[in-house]
């Protein structure tokens, strides 16, 4: 449960961000999934001591699918198409109402399983975090990934909630009656084939019922046999053939988690064993999740690993661009799992597949959206899939940790905190899911947002993979240690921009002249306040990069306490919370650098310029390697509070 967390699910505030692959930090107003800690000496979620190995486990993985009886993974029978089709021609405005219509369509496909693939990603889950590590970073299937591929509702009554209504109840016990005789035939169990013969083309009046409680025992939470009916499907059969909303995307997903778990068990095992297939005649798992879903994940995410999509019509499904589809050449998949940093792709959906987008929450421009007691279906839906909770299946409840992956869904990434979980029932599991939203207005991000991570997280994450596995420890020990601060300052003007131009990609002009002042110190709060706003351009420095024709370093987004018209007169895209500094101020603050560098007795004079053709000053900045920073924080205070006053103000201004 989240009991103990303050019930809201974003936050914004003033961070130094960087590419998840490493560069120059940038300040400016980020976006972050909460729980997220603002210190190494927080309540962090680190990752466990196994999630750090990225090596093969076996050299044969032909031999674990020997060991795996994927029954999840179910393929269409040969009469399925065609009562898909006659139901569908009879039913589909009921399955649009239930959030069904595209998870019954996607039972018409055919996934080609991947032995390799699949356990080459079992190799990187966390049992621990739910989520896939690499070592450029985490990524796991989510709530969201339910919804745009599987066609999955987040909204709706649990899998295991009951019927109180007496007319569901009726058509309840005709189902029963209906699989008592099934099993009472030759078969002696509900088999599916004999369950198709009975009831297709029938013209039953639960033919509909009969239909989905088949979909759901096949292709959604298959029982342990995946080749009978489960009775226990049948209360959400009833629901969805009403057009009533069931939660399925927590429920499948939960049983995803699980399984992947099993796997990874799998793979130690083997990796225990050796691959000694003499010694691990008792190394078993069965598979009931629907772990296509897995494969079609990876393909949409992982360019380099996946064959060639189909083109598709804007109203397929999404899962149609992999119907039948051949798989890649996979020989060296953990090579390209471990380098795919590059290319690994964290938003597929907010990508236009054909000129189409699967959700219309997939914005040109960010935006807040209100939150009331009217609020719109997909924005319910989003907050769900962002939201830390538990998910409720039919035979399991497993953690749900967006705030680990919060750049899937185009927020910026802080160190992930600690979600304590307790004994629970499932009736509480499920009254944490379905809980309150606190926040008063939700931030949707712009489609064609590329989040970042903070430095703080970049440095924690390397650690984390590359420099041991004790974190907090080491992040203390660097900050307690008497090291002088080192600088560079890069000097940097028009009179010399083949300098400037070695900062940017060949054949791109420069955004504009800045000062970069880079630190050896990790930990970026101990920067002053003078040097941090170095980095952010000026007015004129702004203007030179329009010019330029590039965009401004500033972020566009729409806040919920201001909004601004543009010159054609639409309401679009507020000016960033972060405002330019002049250069009064900067002046100001070196000058107060060189007061309290002049107290240590000791000077190294620097000459940093910032010139463009717009305007030019210069600034005589007196820099002392080794001061103790500490001693600084008394006028750095002063500092803070005056930059805040002067320059980033209110919101509305």
């Amino acid at each position: 449960m989240v009991d103990s967390l303050e019930d809201t699910i974003e936050e914004e505030r003033l961070e130094l961000m960087v590419s998840p692959t490493g560069g120059d930090p940038t300040l400016r107003i980020a976006h972050f999934l909460k729980p997220s800690v603002t210190s190494i000496d927080g309540p962090i979620s680190n990752l466990p001591l196994d999630a750090h190995s990225f090596e093969d486990t076996i050299a044969k993985p032909n031999i674990w699918a020997s060991k795996v009886a994927f029954n999840g993974w179910r393929n269409p029978q040969k009469q399925w198409k065609h009562w898909v089709h006659h139901m569908h021609s009879l039913h589909q405005s009921t399955w649009k109402e239930a959030g069904i219509h595209e998870a019954v369509m996607n039972s018409t496909f055919e996934i080609p399983r991947n032995d390799n693939l699949i356990f080459a990603f079992a190799e990187k889950w966390c049992c621990e975090t739910r989520t896939f590590v690499f070592p450029w970073g985490e990524a796991t299937i989510t709530l969201e990934d339910m919804m745009v591929l599987g066609g999955y509702s987040v909204l709706g009554d649990s899998v295991s909630s009951s019927l109180k209504n007496g007319e569901l109840e009726q058509i309840h016990e005709k189902l029963i009656q209906a699989h008592l005789q099934v099993t009472r035939s030759r078969a002696r169990k509900a088999d599916q084939s004999t369950w198709i013969a009975k009831f297709v083309d029938s013209g039953s009046e639960i033919e509909h019922e009969a239909f989905l409680a088949l979909w759901l025992s096949r292709f959604v939470v298959p029982a342990s046999s995946a080749k009978i009916v489960a009775k226990v499907v049948f209360p959400i059969a009833v629901r969805l053939s009403r057009g009533i909303k069931v939660a399925l995307a927590p429920a499948v997903l939960a049983r995803i988690y699980r399984d992947l778990s099993l796997l990874k068990d799998i793979t130690v095992k083997m990796k225990t064993l050796n691959g000694n297939e003499d010694d691990d005649n008792d190394v078993r798992v069965t598979s009931l999740a629907p772990l296509q879903l897995v494969q079609t994940w990876i393909w949409e995410r992982f360019p380099t690993l996946r064959p060639n999509p189909h083109l598709i019509e804007n109203d397929a499904p999404r899962m149609a661009r992999w119907d039948k589809r051949k798989k890649v050449n996979s020989e060296n998949v953990r090579q390209a799992i471990n380098s795919a940093s590059e290319h690994f792709l964290w938003r597929p959906y907010a990508m236009a597949a054909n000129g189409y987008l699967p959700c219309k929450l997939y914005k040109e421009e960010a935006e807040w959206m209100p939150v009331g007691s009217g609020l719109d279906e997909e924005v319910s839906s989003l907050a769900r899939c962002v939201r830390v909770s538990e998910l409720v299946g039919l035979d399991c409840t497993e953690q749900y940790l967006p705030h680990r992956v919060a750049m899937q869904f185009g927020f910026d990434q802080d160190l992930p905190g600690h979600v304590p979980r307790g004994e629970q029932t499932r009736k509480i599991a499920w009254e944490n899911y379905t809980r309150p939203i606190g926040d008063t207005v939700l931030y949707i991000p712009s489609r064609l947002f590329e989040a970042d991570v903070t430095k703080r997280y970049l440095d924690w994450w390397k650690r984390s993979i590359f420099g041991g596995h004790n974190v907090t420890k080491t992040a203390r020990e660097q900050r307690s240690s008497s090291e002088s601060l080192k600088k560079t300052v890069l000097h940097i003007s028009n009179e010399k921009k083949a300098d400037n131009d070695l900062l940017v990609p060949p054949g791109f002009r420069p955004k504009c002249n800045m000062v970069e002042v880079s630190f050896d110190d990790d930990d970026e709060d101990k920067q002053t306040l003078a040097k941090l706003v170095r980095k952010i351009p000026t007015e004129s420095e702004k203007s030179l990069s329009r010019e330029n024709g590039k965009p401004s370093l500033d972020p566009q987004v729409q806040s919920p306490s201001s909004s601004s018209t543009a010159d054609n007169g639409t309401v679009g895209k507020d000016k960033c919370h972060v405002k330019p500094v002049d250069n009064s101020i900067r002046r100001k603050l070196a000058m107060e650098d060189s007061e309290k560098e002049a107290e240590s007795g000791t000077f190294v004079h620097d000459s940093v310029s910032i010139s463009n053709k717009a305007e030019s000053s210069s600034l005589d900045a007196c820099e002392t390697p080794g001061l103790d920073l500490e001693a600084r924080i008394g006028k750095l205070e002063y500092a803070v509070a005056f930059l805040k006053a002067a320059k980033f103000g209110h919101r509305s201004d």
